[in-house]
This record gives structure tokens, sequence and C-alpha cells, in this order.
């Protein structure tokens, strides 16, 4: 499927059950604008904005339901660690903005998150891609940046 609307393919995420794909960047479920300032080939930020301003009222409780789902599904992966910081860090920016929110459990999510990144914590350290490329730590630093920044904004810590 070669598609450029993030609509679309949100929706096609949805509706086969594969947020988890859509979430960690599987070829069917890439994009990334022009102007993205995304490291890699998907801007996950931009498709769930998709989830949080532009879906359906009537099944945001069902769409909240397949994204946790999915969040608890790849937060125990390597791949998994950043798509969960981002929903964790989006969730909270809602929060704090008063912004539409699909009410996710970011306590729990944070905790699952916090011992992702202590089980992988050498790994992290040592990758000096896409984001870890501007860190001495690697992705490691990029999220305790992450989680300072989601602190800022009122969510819970899962990077010391």
């Amino acid at each position: 499927m070669t598609t450029i609307d993030p609509m679309t393919i949100v929706n096609n995420a949805v509706t086969k059950g594969e947020l988890d794909k859509l979430l960690l960047g599987a070829p069917e479920y890439c994009y990334r604008s022009r102007m993205s300032p995304a490291p890699g080939n998907t801007d996950l930020t931009e498709l769930l904005d998709v989830l949080y301003e532009r879906w359906n009222p009537t099944d945001r409780e069902r769409v909240r339901d397949d994204l946790v789902k999915a969040l608890y599904a790849i937060v125990e992966t390597y791949e998994g660690l950043g798509p969960v910081a981002t929903c964790v860090l989006i969730e909270s920016s809602c929060r704090a903005e008063n912004s539409p929110m699909l009410g996710l459990p970011l306590d729990d999510l944070a905790n699952k998150l916090r011992s992702g990144i202590e089980r992988f914590r050498s790994r992290l350290e040592k990758d000096k891609t896409g984001e870890g490329s501007e860190w001495p730590d690697g992705r490691l630093g990029e999220f305790r940046r992450l989680s300072r920044i989601t602190v800022e904004l009122g969510g819970p810590s899962f990077c010391e």
C-alpha cells in the first residue's frame, strides 16, 4: 500500500488491528511529510495526531483500548521503547494543554517503560543511530531528555 495520507494509514492500522505495527513503523504504515523533523522513516507524532485529534469520537474508546493493547505488546521490546516513550510524552502534553486525550494509563506505561529501558540499558548506551547520535550515552540520553520533558508537563518519569 502506498499512500501519503496519515488518516488513511492510521485508519488501515485500526481496521486491521495493527496499531503495534503502526507504532513500530512497519513499511505499510510509514509516513513522513517532507518537512518532518523525525529522524527515521516514520513521523509517529504526526500519525498519533490522527488518533488524538481527528478520530471519530464514537470510536475513541475502542481506539484507545486498541492503542493501550499495542503499547503493552511492544514495551517489552527494544524497538518498542521509543514509540511508548513518545505516547507517554504526547498524552502528558495533551493533559498539560487541556487538549483531547485518550486516557492512557500513564503511570503503568511509564513503569513498564522504565523496566524496559533498564533491561536494554547497555544496548541503548551503545546505540548512536538516529536520535542517539547526539548523545554521549546514545539513545539512553534521548530517553532521559524525553522523560525530563514529560515530567515538566506533569507526566510520569520513565528514565533517570
